[in-house]
């Protein structure tokens, strides 16, 4: 499943959404301030840091070398944050946070976006999720042992452990008014881009975030926004199939396709 749905562009409507759970995260987020230069430059790291991740799957059979050398760029992430609560990026605890955002991500993106899922394929998912984790080389112990077992921990955390740290308010803020400029898109285009997109973008964001990282944040989602979101829904399944194949997957995802002669059906 994640060969067939992991390179999927669409995967990138809930990019702002994954972001910002991470960074809420104290000991995820401290990281990031401290150790990257995420405030002037938030959307190079994303550009950086997506491919690599998607080459856990789409560099195959090498993924796992691809996920050490991930996880080797986060040896000396450790430090402080602003409340004098140590932090080590390879703290299980923090690592798998971010695992578990991307992978609420991808699952997302398909039950949402593409078909609702069955318990069998959710079970699925997960297990190809815990793969790849077990991959990175980090201890595995907070890592849930299954599908139900971790949407009990994804709550937990959403309602326990998540705060709005300096880089979870600077995400919010990238947001609402975005940078002025942005990599690989012409200053002419992104110009013209930037505002328009910028509200859907987070109304999207805001909409599928867990409730109670939404209520921590302060943003409301009406009865109205709901019946916009469902039809939004609705609109990406049915058109999805008529976007060319070419530009529905990712540059990491279709090197992968290409070098294996294994499509994503």
């Amino acid at each position: 499943m994640h060969w067939r749905y992991g390179g999927e562009v669409r995967g990138y409507l809930l990019l702002v959404k994954a972001g910002l759970l991470q960074l809420m995260h104290p000991g995820l987020g401290a990281g990031v301030e401290q150790h990257s230069d995420f405030f002037n430059e938030p959307w190079e790291r994303v550009l950086r840091s997506v491919p690599e991740i998607q080459g856990t799957t789409f560099d195959w059979p090498s993924g796992a070398a691809t996920a050490r050398r991930i996880r080797d760029f986060h040896t000396d992430i450790k430090g402080v944050d602003g409340r004098g609560r140590r932090y080590h990026a390879l703290d299980p605890e923090v690592y798998f946070w971010a695992h578990a955002t991307i992978f609420d991500a991808l699952f997302q993106m398909i039950d949402l976006f593409d078909h609702p899922m069955s318990l069998a394929e959710k079970e699925q998912l997960y297990a190809e999720g815990c793969e790849i984790y077990r991959a990175y080389g980090v201890s595995d112990r907070v890592m849930p042992p299954d599908w139900p077992s971790f949407v009990e921990y994804f709550d937990r955390v959403c309602r326990e452990d998540l705060e709005i740290t300096p880089a979870a308010a600077g995400l919010i803020a990238f947001a609402k008014d975005p940078p002025r400029t942005f990599p690989l898109v012409p200053a002419p285009l992104y110009r013209a881009l930037r505002r328009p997109t910028a509200r859907p973008l987070w109304w999207i964001a805001v909409g599928t975030l867990p409730v109670p990282v939404r209520s921590l944040i302060g943003e409301r989602w009406t009865d109205r926004d709901e019946w916009l979101f469902r039809r939004f829904r609705g609109l990406v399944r049915h058109t999805w199939p008529l976007v060319p194949p070419r530009l529905r997957y990712t540059a990491r995802a279709r090197a992968g396709f290409r070098r294996t002669g294994v499509g994503p059906r």
